[in-house]
């Protein structure tokens, strides 16, 4: 697995570096950032939409359901104490065509990709100070 960077860039602002990739991520003004990218909370919710809609796009394309692209808005709501997301709705708009007997398993092929079950099932998570 490669290695994940996380840099500070200015104020609460950060750089996420993978395999020659950087994405910003921030505060909003309100939570006192400049809003220069997404929050972590966002970017989690993000990469389950992105993981779920990697999924059935490409099940829609081995099936021939192509008129039209997969496209997923998500909704996510916070909790406190301890401070957690609490919620995500997905939408999941797919392609014109797909026939309604074919609903449920894209239905599950959605809750099977890797972040969904990382979600339902969270890792171990071991913090070193080095």
């Amino acid at each position: 697995m490669d290695l994940i960077a996380v840099d500070r860039t200015d104020g609460l602002e950060f750089k996420i570096s993978v395999r020659g990739h950087e994405v910003a991520c921030d505060m909003s003004e309100g939570d006192g950032g400049r809003d220069a990218g997404p929050s972590p909370a966002e970017l989690l919710a993000g990469a389950l939409g992105a993981c779920i809609a990697m999924m059935v796009q490409g099940f829609c394309d081995r099936h021939g359901y192509n008129d039209g692209d997969v496209r997923v808005d998500l909704t996510l709501s916070l909790a406190d104490q301890p401070k957690r997301v609490r919620d995500i709705v997905v939408d999941l708009e797919l392609p014109s065509g797909v026939p309604e007997h074919q609903l449920e398993v894209v239905r599950r092929l959605a809750e099977k990709c890797l972040v969904h079950e990382t979600l339902r099932d969270p890792p171990n998570v071991d913090i070193d100070i080095v």
